[in-house]
């Protein structure tokens, strides 16, 4: 009895369980603004390749360092002489002629082991800081490729919530048309209203909803440009979970000026430092080197065939080992380094007027979008008024028409005129939108404003 009532209850709990909906399912397909770029951030394809080029740039600081250490090489020959060399002695039977030696044995074989160890080169630690400034570059690279990707992901996100705003208000739209349209027709069979009056509401609805069927497509390319961004697949299926349309409408200062906190002017100088650091390499060409040797090698001859000595085979061996420095002082090259040096320098003034030519840029950029964002701002209120201001007139309106003071053709052009309003107002909200996200992208606080959001 104890047994089968303990399986009762296990049995009813994994039931209650399973009958219980999946929260993490549930709210895995409903996502704040900040969980799309999150997840753009682990599935964006762009933002995979940039960390990729981060990672090869630390692999080249570990090339550039592995040249202080030891370099540790061994070679080997064999060689079969199929003719094997003479050495010629003039004279050498005091009759006049000359006779030949054998210059060693048909087969040779050798191993050689050496290690090399740098002691003097001016230019490695040139490489190493050139290295660390490529890696860098790389992880500037990254952010940089975030924050656009951070910046489309808004813009989509954005333009879902407007065009779900717009598909709502005309649905709400071909819905009061419908109810109009259903007693203008009673009107109609009561012999109270014409048929011209039910023939223009017809013409209205269904205008209204090729509209809808039009919206409803834009709505799904818009989902689809944004998952798109977020690296997800077309298929998923998912949900906004930020649909306020009041979040950015707020008066802004124009600041001073953007320029230290864009990625742009950042990756800007640092590639300069490298161009720097180029031209220091090129002179380092000019200095001595000094670097250590030791090798040890084996030498082994015979007429046989084989590798090495044996007990039968008749092959002479001997081994060899040294050790040294070596030398090189560089002489003249054709002025070659001269010229690459004079090159680099080039670059180097190339890269500071592009500094002083994308400061001026950036600076542009913020008063251009600050102005762009103050008058949008100015729109939006009046754009606002207006959609309040039609939907009174088209209230009064269907009133007229159904005590008979006003025509269809008034109520299908109210409606028209409400309709317009709408689409002017949405249209002006997703401006908006784009303004501040232009705005903080040009003052290099499109991350953190994002994040705040």
């Amino acid at each position: 009895m104890y047994i089968r009532k303990n399986f009762a209850v296990v049995l009813y709990t994994l039931l209650s369980l399973a009958a219980m909906p999946d929260a993490r399912a549930q709210d895995s397909s409903s996502f704040t603004l900040k969980q799309c770029i999150d997840y753009a951030s682990e599935n964006n394809s762009n933002i995979k390749v940039a960390r990729h080029d981060e990672e090869y740039g630390l692999r080249q600081i570990r090339e550039v360092k592995g040249r202080a250490l030891p370099q540790v090489n061994i070679n080997g020959t064999f060689e079969d002489r199929l003719k094997v060399p003479l050495l010629i002695i003039p004279g050498a039977n005091f009759g006049g002629g000359s006779e030949g030696f054998r210059m060693g044995y048909k087969y040779n074989s050798s191993l050689t082991g050496e290690v090399t160890q740098m002691i003097i080169d001016p230019s490695f630690g040139i490489g190493l800081k050139a290295a660390k400034q490529n890696t860098l570059y790389y992880r500037q690279n990254t952010q940089q490729v975030s924050e656009q990707t951070a910046y489309n992901i808004a813009t989509a996100y954005y333009r879902v919530i407007v065009l779900q705003e717009r598909l709502s208000l005309l649905e709400s739209n071909i819905s009061t048309t419908k109810k109009v349209l259903e007693v203008t027709e009673l009107q109609f069979r009561n012999g109270v209203a014409k048929s011209v009056d039910v023939k223009r509401l017809q013409v209205n609805s269904n205008n209204l909803e090729s509209q809808i069927r039009e919206a409803s497509l834009n709505l799904e390319q818009a989902y689809n440009n944004l998952k798109f961004y977020m690296g997800m697949p077309l298929e998923n299926k998912i949900t906004l979970s930020d649909t306020s349309l009041d979040q950015v409408a707020e008066a802004l200062v124009l600041p001073q000026s953007g320029a230290e906190n864009r990625i742009e002017y950042k990756m800007a100088q640092t590639n300069l430092e490298l161009q720097r650091l180029n031209v220091r390499n090129n002179i380092r060409g000019y200095y001595p080197t000094l670097s250590a040797y030791g090798n040890y090698g084996y030498q082994g001859q015979g007429p046989e065939l084989g590798l090495f000595r044996t007990a039968n085979n008749g092959w002479v061996d001997y081994t060899s080992s040294s050790i040294g420095l070596r030398l090189r002082i560089p002489v003249f090259d054709g002025l070659q380094r001269d010229s690459r040096i004079q090159q680099s320098k080039i670059r180097v003034s190339q890269q500071e007027e592009n500094i002083k030519l994308l400061r001026q840029n950036i600076s542009l950029e913020v008063s251009n979008s600050y102005t762009q964002y103050q008058n949008t701002l100015k729109r939006i209120e009046s754009e606002k008024a207006n959609v309040e201001l039609a939907q009174e007139v088209y209230k009064i309106t269907q009133l007229e028409f159904r005590e008979g003071v006003s025509t269809s053709t008034d109520l299908v052009e109210a409606e028209l005129s409400l309709r317009q309003s709408q689409n002017v107002y949405t249209q002006t909200l997703l401006d908006l939108y784009t303004a501040r996200l232009a705005y903080e992208r040009a003052n290099g606080n499109l991350l953190k404003y994002i994040s705040s959001k």
